[in-house]
């Protein structure tokens, strides 16, 4: 009898430390198939698929699992649950709606990705704060607004290239490019209104006639010019 006695008490032990020791991050591995890795060390986000599951009920296994410091309120899209040394980004998988895709993310890998003003619309700022310390923010621009592995938006499509710079003026090699001046007529051909990049204009006396080719000597009647001795 006191044999069976001391048995039943190690098995009680045993059981109080492995739910003591319950871990939602080993639960993760343990059980879900992996998706996809970022990062490396302590700045590490693995992602894994649950299949045949919703949002609401893998956060409620996990957080059964071990209990999270703060859960977001439940949603068919997207949950957190936010421990001290991780942080579970649950989604709706994209590509099958009967799935879902747990995100887990190591602190510092949350602290450096996520935008701070999407996940206070999930979780409370002070325990943010606390997790996170007191001066985490991402001031990375509104064109930086990670949401996680399937919801971060794509920007790429609306962002000018810094190195684009076509403009309305004309696009012309060694400043040959030239437009016409407000001054001139639009029914005539001519060319002598038109102005280079530069700003300088053609020169009216050098330049040839365009109609008939003449000759060296000036211009007259019958009889050819003539030009008096000084």
């Amino acid at each position: 009898m006191k044999r069976w006695t001391s048995w039943l008490s190690f098995i009680l032990i045993i059981a109080l430390l492995t739910a003591c020791g319950a871990d939602a991050g080993r639960y993760i591995k343990d059980e879900y198939p992996l998706v996809s890795v970022d990062g490396k060390g302590t700045t590490m986000s693995k992602v894994y698929s649950v299949e045949g599951k919703n949002v609401p009920t893998v956060a409620n296994e996990l957080a059964a699992k071990e209990t999270p410091k703060e859960k977001s309120k439940e949603s068919e899209d997207q949950m957190f649950l936010v421990y001290k040394d991780k942080v579970i980004n649950i989604q709706k998988d994209p590509s099958d709606s009967n799935n879902t895709l747990v995100q887990l993310d190591s602190i510092e890998y949350a602290k450096s990705h996520y935008d701070s003003s999407f996940l206070q619309g999930y979780l409370t700022a002070s325990l943010l704060q606390s997790i996170f310390g007191g001066g985490w923010n991402n001031n990375r621009g509104s064109s930086y607004d990670y949401r996680g592995y399937t919801k971060t938006p794509n920007y790429k499509a609306t962002t000018p290239t810094t190195g684009s710079t076509k403009e309305t003026k004309p696009t012309t090699s060694d400043r040959t490019g030239g437009f016409t001046s407000g001054a001139a007529n639009p029914s005539s051909g001519s060319s002598s209104t038109a102005r280079k990049n530069d700003g300088s204009t053609p020169n009216k006396v050098t330049k040839p006639s365009t109609s008939k080719p003449s000759t060296s000597k000036p211009s007259t009647t019958k009889k050819t010019g003539s030009f008096k001795r000084r």
